[in-house]
């Protein structure tokens, strides 16, 4: 969190399937969040958002990546306004959105997987939002060959343009590859940043 004082991660919750848990930084107070609990829905790559409320994928749409003929369920993502209880989907995707992170000017970065007019190998591109869901755009690597993919991207505190991410290809080991430093102030395509 924000404060941190508390935490989030994702195991096998109440109904076998990944869920988001929270619990204190001291090891305390452990809970699963009232997420999409239903039967056969996972919910995984949380984060807290500036004002508590929580971001996270879920595959409740129960949607399937066409290339894999539906055997890989697709994650979109959620908002869960805590004061609420309120939970109001993001994202509209037939293919997965994932890793998001705040932004320093406060905007959310996530990961989508996008099949249009690219070659399907470099399908993943960096998009941020505003955290409501509104003005989606691409962030960096849009009509790219290269980075194929980039997981787990994190601002650098303090600067306005830089960020790491984890880059790997398209059906490499998941989610694994080599520790990159981005800069969109020098540019947003390919190697330019």
């Amino acid at each position: 969190d924000f404060d941190a004082s508390r935490m989030l991660f994702s195991m096998p919750g109440s109904n076998g399937c990944w869920q988001v848990f929270e619990m204190g930084a001291d090891g305390r107070n452990l809970r699963q969040l009232p997420l999409i609990n239903e039967p056969d829905v996972d919910n995984y790559d949380a984060c807290y958002l500036p004002d508590g409320n929580i971001i996270f994928g879920s595959t409740a749409p129960f949607t399937g990546v066409p290339c894999v003929t539906g055997a890989s369920h697709v994650a979109n993502l959620y908002r869960l306004d805590r004061a609420t209880g309120t939970i109001r989907r993001l994202t509209f995707d037939q293919d997965h959105n994932w890793c998001p992170t705040v932004l320093n000017d406060g905007r959310l970065l996530y990961l989508r997987w996008e099949y249009s007019d690219i070659p399907h190998y470099v399908a993943r591109i960096l998009f941020h939002m505003n955290t409501d869901g509104t003005d989606q755009k691409e962030f960096y690597g849009s009509g790219s060959y290269w980075p194929n993919a980039m997981f787990y991207a994190r601002p650098i505190p303090g600067s306005p343009s830089k960020f790491v991410a984890v880059v790997g290809g398209h059906h490499d080991l998941p989610r694994m590859g080599e520790l990159v430093l981005f800069d969109t102030a020098r540019g947003r395509h390919e190697a330019d940043g």
